[in-house]
């Protein structure tokens, strides 16, 4: 916040002053000391101003089309020409907030880029102790990575068995083993031993380095929604000038070219033709519906987040973390004839019960559940990367995987057990669902969402079964980064409408910049991921993605109501001051009370 204060420093004492004297102009005014308010209101509108009327000339030359900086200046000099000064000075007030604030968006996001460098270490050890600069580090070097350090550079295993977690690049919940030959990806987390690794590619070829590519890219060619004010402002400004100036213009012509009256009515249409209500109700509407969300733990970020969110007709989740709670538990334990699952789950944790492997942590805290007997065994010895093994009263048991345990099963479960060389049963392991993971998955089909489709790093049998449970559309698993983004890509060609993508890691960075509506889990979601995203869950509670779309709708609705009584008033006030019927000052009041209505309306958004 203090960084966003004082990159907009200029930006930010300009509406301060341009506040102070509106606030004193008013004060003069109440004294009717008119002249003196006067000057102070119009010293108050060019203060903001004058920056925003240049854009709009510079548009008109240009593009040779009225922009919404054109707009915002014909409603605030329309204002000000019929002695509106107050609202005249407001309504370009609050556009200034507005961009301001819209601007501060777009720089958070390209910040979160920098931010990325975190997953790629700078440094690299290199085989003989030595840590120097990773983009110093050529192809075919040995470096080595300890435990707990990032691996710099992708490469392959010489030396060392263990486990790394590469939920940061893959999404896969459960870490992998490693050993001599396999490949390890920049960015991930090396767990448990010492490993040497010979580097295949370079910093800039590596893993994590393609990620922030893929992130810069996807941001470029994301297509950000248009504002509502901006669309309106290309077709309404120009034809309430065009109209103006016909009126100024022609009937003069047929009237012994007497142009003051007709300037006069020409001014005047200007005047009742300024849309203050809704310039001024539509972005507090947007502000309510915002400050709503956030009351109940959604940051959207901006206006057109809420127009984006609208028009959502898919919504593509990752699932671990997002649709899961990103925590390893036991999903099954099998038991051959014979033994009993409580007698599986008690031998496995004997031989766990001094590991500290994500899996084995799982069991313990599984067998807790059913005050399984905290036994130890004997004479333990862990194979890394196969397995552990310990004398107990049972028996010598062995847990891990079917080569070390010697089983010959079909089993599609993690940890395999057996009992004096006898195979006896298996425990399975991965990342419980979330509880009302199905519930949003119902809620969403009820608002319209027609496709929700699982994008997930994760193994197949793991995504399958996620998906079946919550009746997805699509499931593509043992997606990295890139395959991520080329399926959302596939999904975004035939869409009917937006399509949003809902992560929460760094591996999601690329899609959630990607897609119309990037919606970051807030609470357990990386840095980048959250500010890469136009909508946050600061809560990780999955309903409220159908929540966020629905506050959107909501808003959206009380959007086009204060349009439509705005835009219907000023046809029927224009058409009777034509006729003669009204006054310039009552077309003024019914603008005002108009403006009131919207106001009150647009307040319905934050309830």
């Amino acid at each position: 916040m203090k960084k966003f204060f004082s990159e907009n420093k200029t930006d930010f004492i300009k509406i301060l002053i341009s506040v102070l004297l509106t606030v004193v102009a008013s004060v003069l005014q109440s004294f009717s000391l008119n002249l003196a308010s006067i000057i102070v209101f119009i010293l108050s509108y060019a203060v903001v101003a004058h920056e925003v009327i240049i854009e709009a000339v510079k548009d008109l030359i240009k593009e040779k089309s009225a922009s919404e900086e054109m707009l915002m200046t014909v409603a605030s000099l329309g204002a000000m020409i019929i002695g509106e000064y107050f609202e005249g000075c407001m309504v370009m007030l609050l556009y200034c907030v507005g961009e301001l604030f819209e601007h501060a968006a777009e720089d958070s996001s390209r910040r979160s880029l920098e931010r990325l460098s975190s997953i790629r270490p700078d440094k690299a050890r290199i085989k003989d102790g030595e840590i120097i600069d990773a983009s110093l580090v050529r192809i075919g070097d040995i470096i080595e990575v300890f435990p707990g350090e990032r691996i710099p550079l992708d490469g392959d295993v010489l030396s060392g068995v263990g486990s790394v977690d590469t939920s940061v690049i893959t999404g896969e919940s459960v870490p992998v083993e490693v050993r001599c030959g396999s490949e390890v990806l920049a960015g991930c987390l090396n767990l448990n031993t010492a490993i040497c690794i010979k580097v295949k590619r370079g910093l800039k070829q590596s893993a994590a380095q393609r990620i922030i590519d893929l992130s810069e890219k996807a941001m470029e060619k994301k297509t950000v929604s248009e504002r509502f004010i901006k669309k309106f402002a290309k077709i309404y400004t120009p034809i309430v000038i065009a109209l103006a100036f016909i009126i100024a213009i022609v009937p003069p012509m047929f009237d012994g070219f007497n142009f003051t009256p007709w300037v006069y009515k020409a001014l005047s249409m200007l005047a009742i033709s300024c849309p203050c209500a809704f310039v001024i109700s539509v972005p507090l509407t947007y502000f309510c519906g915002i400050g709503y969300a956030s009351k109940k733990g959604i940051l959207i970020k901006g206006s057109c987040t809420i127009d984006a969110l609208t028009k959502v007709k898919a919504i593509a989740f990752d699932k671990t973390g997002t649709l899961t709670k990103s925590e390893l538990h036991v999903t099954r334990i099998d038991a051959e004839p014979g033994y009993d699952k409580m007698n599986i789950l008690k031998y496995v944790c004997i031989a766990e019960r001094k590991s500290t492997h994500p899996m084995a942590m799982a069991v313990i805290k599984e067998a807790q559940k059913f005050n399984v007997d905290n036994e130890v065994g004997e004479n333990y010895v862990e194979t890394i990367g196969k397995g552990v093994e310990c004398d107990s009263k049972y028996g010598h048991i062995k847990a891990g995987k079917r080569a070390f345990v010697g089983a010959v099963c079909d089993t599609p479960n993690n940890i395999l057990i057996s009992l004096d060389g006898k195979f006896i049963g298996s425990i399975g392991i991965g990342d419980e669902l979330k509880s009302n993971s199905k519930i949003a998955f119902d809620k969403l089909r009820k608002l319209g969402v027609e496709k929700k489709i699982i994008l997930s790093g994760d193994k197949k049998s793991k995504v399958d079964a996620v998906a079946r449970t919550l009746l997805a559309d699509i499931a593509y698993s043992e997606l990295k980064p890139e395959d991520k983004l080329d399926a959302l890509e596939d999904v975004m060609k035939g869409k009917a409408g937006n399509v949003a993508y809902c992560g929460d890691g760094i591996n999601d960075i690329p899609t959630l910049a990607r897609a119309d509506v990037g919606i970051a889990m807030g609470a357990v979601g990386s840095d980048s991921a959250v500010e890469s995203s136009d909508v946050v869950i600061m809560d990780d509670d999955i309903e409220k993605v159908p929540l966020s779309i629905r506050i959107a709708k909501r808003t959206k609705t009380v959007v086009w109501e204060n349009i439509i009584l705005s835009m219907a008033i000023k046809v029927v006030m224009l058409i009777l001051c034509g006729l003669g019927l009204v006054s310039m000052l009552w077309a003024v009041v019914s603008d005002v009370g108009v403006l009131i209505l919207a106001i009150l309306n647009s307040l319905r958004a934050g309830r």
